[in-house]
C-alpha cells in the first residue's frame, strides 16, 4: 500500500531518513552550497509542536520502498522552493512515486499560503527534470555556479569611477528600485531575489558610483557553516569596472580564507561569465530554474495510486480528504 504522510519521529521513519541521507537530491542552491545539509535534523524540525520552522517534510512508502521529499517555506509567504528528493530519482525508474510525492509537497504549499514554488536542478538531473515538467514546472532561467579558487596572489584592480560599501538602511529603497530595473518581470513575480537588509551581521554590498552617489549594483551574501553564496546584480555600466568589483570584494569576506566561495550568475547576467573569470572563479555547476504557479490546489496529474495524505500544523493532523471535503462545501 502507497501512503504519503508528515514525517513522524518513529524507527521506521527515522531508519528511512538515515538510510537516503547520502542519496539526495538536493533543489536549494543555497542550503546545498552554505550549510552542511543534515536531512535527519531537518526532519526532525519538523515536529516541533511550539513553533513552524519552515521545513515541512513528506514520507512515501511503496511497498518495502521508502521516498521522502521537504520544501522550505516560511508560514504565509508567496514563494516556496523544493529542498529535498530521495532518493535522487534515476533515468530508468518509474516516476509515479516521486510524481506523488512533489504533487504532495505542492499541497502542503498551498495550504501554507504559498502561491509559486522554484525548485534549482543540476543539468545533468534529466529524471527529476522529466517529473517536474510532469506536474507543472516550467523552465524560467538557467544559471551558472562559480567556485572561487584563486592560483595565485593577484592584486586586485582598483576601482575608478565606484566604490563597494556595506549596505545601510537609507539604500534599501534605492536597491528595490535596481532590483525592479535590472531584473525580467517574469522573474520578480516567480522567485526574486530576497529583499535586501542592512543587518549589522550581513556581509553584502552596494556598487555605489562616486560621481553622482547612484547605486549600481548589489552584492547580496548567503552565510552558512559551509560556504558563502553570493549572488549579484549589477548594472550593465559598471561592466569596464566589473573584474575589480568582484576581486575588491573578496577584502570584505574574511570568512573566504576558511569557507568555499561561490557565486551564482542566472542568464540574463551572463556577461559577468569573463569578469568572474578574471577574478580568479571558475564555473562549477550549470543549473536549470523551475518554477510552478499554484493558482488553484494542485491535482494530480495522472490517476493516483490509493493513498493518504497528512500535513502538520501547529500539532494538529490534517488529512486529505477533510481538505477536499471542505473544498466541496465552499
Amino acid at each position: 500500500m502507497t501512503e504519503v504522510r508528515a514525517f513522524s519521529p518513529t524507527p521506521m521513519d527515522l531508519t528511512l531518513v538515515s538510510r537516503l541521507a547520502g542519496d539526495q537530491l538536493i533543489m536549494d542552491t543555497t542550503t546545498a552550497l552554505t550549510k552542511d545539509v543534515r536531512p535527519l535534523e531537518a526532519a526532525l524540525l519538523t515536529i516541533v509542536p511550539l513553533a513552524d520552522l519552515g521545513l515541512p517534510t513528506l514520507v512515501l512508502r511503496e511497498q518495502e520502498n521508502g521516498y521522502i521529499g521537504q520544501l522550505k517555506h516560511r508560514l504565509g509567504d508567496t514563494h516556496a522552493h523544493l529542498a529535498i528528493l530521495a532518493p535522487a530519482p534515476p533515468s530508468d525508474a518509474d516516476p509515479r512515486p516521486w510524481v506523488q510525492l512533489v504533487e504532495g509537497l505542492l499541497q502542503v504549499a498551498t495550504q501554507r499560503g504559498a502561491t509559486t514554488v522554484i525548485a534549482e536542478l543540476p543539468e545533468t538531473a534529466s529524471a527529476a527534470f522529466k517529473i517536474l515538467r510532469q506536474v507543472g514546472f516550467v523552465v524560467y532561467a538557467r544559471q551558472t555556479i562559480y567556485h572561487y579558487q584563486p592560483t595565485q596572489k593577484l592584486t586586485p584592480l582598483p576601482l575608478v569611477r565606484l566604490r563597494l560599501r556595506p549596505v545601510v538602511v537609507t539604500d534599501l529603497p534605492y536597491l528595490h528600485l535596481l532590483y525592479a530595473k535590472l531584473l525580467p518581470s517574469l522573474i520578480q513575480q516567480a522567485c526574486p531575489y530576497a529583499k535586501p537588509t542592512a543587518r549589522n551581521h550581513d556581509s553584502s554590498l552596494v556598487v555605489e558610483s562616486i560621481v553622482d552617489g547612484r547605486l549600481l549594483g548589489h552584492l547580496s551574501v548567503s552565510e552558512g557553516r559551509s560556504g558563502l553564496l553570493v549572488r549579484p546584480l549589477l548594472h550593465p555600466d559598471v561592466y569596464d569596472e566589473a573584474t575589480a568589483i568582484f576581486q575588491q570584494a573578496i577584502a570584505f569576506w574574511p570568512k573566504v580564507e576558511r569557507l568555499p566561495l561561490y557565486v551564482c550568475i542566472r542568464s540574463y547576467q551572463e556577461w559577468l561569465d569573463l569578469p568572474l573569470r578574471e577574478a580568479g572563479m571558475h564555473p562549477l555547476d550549470r543549473q536549470i530554474l523551475f518554477v510552478k504557479h499554484l493558482a488553484v490546489r494542485a491535482k494530480p496529474s495522472f490517476e493516483r495510486i490509493t493513498a493518504e495524505l497528512a500535513t502538520v500544523g501547529f500539532g494538529k493532523w490534517v488529512n486529505s480528504r477533510d481538505i477536499e471535503l471542505q473544498q466541496d462545501q465552499k
